[in-house]
């Protein structure tokens, strides 16, 4: 089928984001089209399947906007790619960001695949991003949203460039949430007030750990508590219900502040010790993507981040081959959790990332 470089197909959540992206593209003369992504199913406390109140939301928007609008369902994808890789990465004592997964697999994976079968050449969603080609490097770069506060550029950092020509990110130049809900006042008013979505989609309540334990029993088996020595500290409630550099929520008080250094699902232990046991001089991680070339050659200096919302931390990453780098830290940095995504700037740009593997 041949691709409409006019015609874009929006990512529409049922939120305002999007809703407003979808006008945007519009009024520019856009040709578009709207798409609702079904992910997973939704249950009353009897186990009966109910109704996902953001489709019936998505139609209206759709309707109001005087669009047509598609249901895509992906739940067996996304339930063979996001959640198995969350259920198993918590049983191996890490720390996923599904999130990132989903937007590499799904949001800008599979719902590429579905525009391009209504002939929609683009997708757009609501992410505070913005995407340029770069006709010097004939590359496609990421950088921040103008937005503060709003930095989903991080999410983007694993997409590869046959994915980065076809996406579209309308709101990334705005200043504010405050100005997007503004316009979707005026065009959209039944979703302007409409909160953020927050946590874990697909677990009710954003509750993970009661997710885990309702899905697989291995979640919530028992073990020991330990110090870095192998002494045995108390007893634990399932690894899944830690992360390391967690204090909080131990269950069991002990004489000093301890910390989660560690976790080892083989022996089904989580390791505690002091706060300045979580420090880290830097990390090793896997499956590395570069967005301004294909493989990084020696080193490179850096400003990461080790999760969304943190610090800038300038580092240096080099090269272990395969797709895998060392990043080693100006200064030693707190609670490192494998699993997780270290993302790579160069001020506003994001210019690759990795998944944390293991820290040094």
């Amino acid at each position: 089928m041949k691709l409409d470089k006019n015609k874009v197909a929006v990512g529409l959540s049922g939120g305002v984001d999007s809703a407003v992206a979808a006008y945007l593209l519009k009024k520019k003369g856009y040709d578009v089209i709207g798409t609702t992504m079904i992910l997973y199913d939704k249950f009353d406390k009897q186990g009966n399947r109910i109704d996902l109140d953001f489709v019936e939301d998505a139609k209206r928007i759709a309707n109001k906007l005087d669009i047509p609008h598609y249901i895509i369902d992906l739940r067996d994808s996304f339930k063979n790619i996001v959640i198995k890789e969350f259920i198993d990465e918590y049983l191996r004592g890490r720390t996923p960001n599904p999130c990132v997964t989903c937007n590499r697999a799904i949001k800008y994976g599979k719902l590429i695949e579905a525009a391009h079968n209504l002939g929609a050449y683009y997708i757009a969603t609501g992410h505070y991003a913005r995407i340029y080609y770069d006709k010097k490097i004939k590359r496609y770069r990421i950088f921040r949203g103008v937005a503060e506060r709003k930095d989903q550029a991080y999410m983007l950092y694993s997409l590869k460039q046959e994915q980065l020509k076809h996406i579209l990110l309308p709101l990334g130049e705005y200043n504010s949430k405050k100005e997007i809900r503004e316009i979707a006042l005026s065009v959209v008013p039944n979703v302007a007030d409409k909160p953020d979505s927050i946590g874990v989609c697909f677990a009710p309540n954003g509750d993970h750990k009661k997710y885990l334990a309702s899905i697989t029993p291995k979640a919530i088996k028992r073990g020991n508590f330990v110090d870095k020595e192998g002494n045995i500290l108390g007893k634990h409630k399932g690894i899944v219900n830690y992360t390391i550099g967690q204090r909080r929520g131990l269950g069991i008080n002990f004489n000093r502040p301890m910390f989660v250094v560690d976790i080892n699902a083989e022996k089904n232990e989580v390791v505690l010790g002091n706060d300045e046991d979580t420090y880290s001089n830097g990390l090793i991680g896997t499956n590395a993507n570069f967005t301004i070339f294909d493989q990084l050659k020696g080193e490179l200096k850096v400003e990461a981040k080790v999760c969304q919302w943190g610090w800038f931390l300038p580092a240096t990453v080099t090269s272990l081959g395969e797709n895998k780098v060392k990043v080693m830290f100006e200064k030693k940095e707190r609670a490192i959790a494998p699993g997780q995504s270290v993302v790579f700037y160069d001020k506003d740009e994001v210019i690759g990332g990795a998944i944390i593997d293991s820290v040094l």
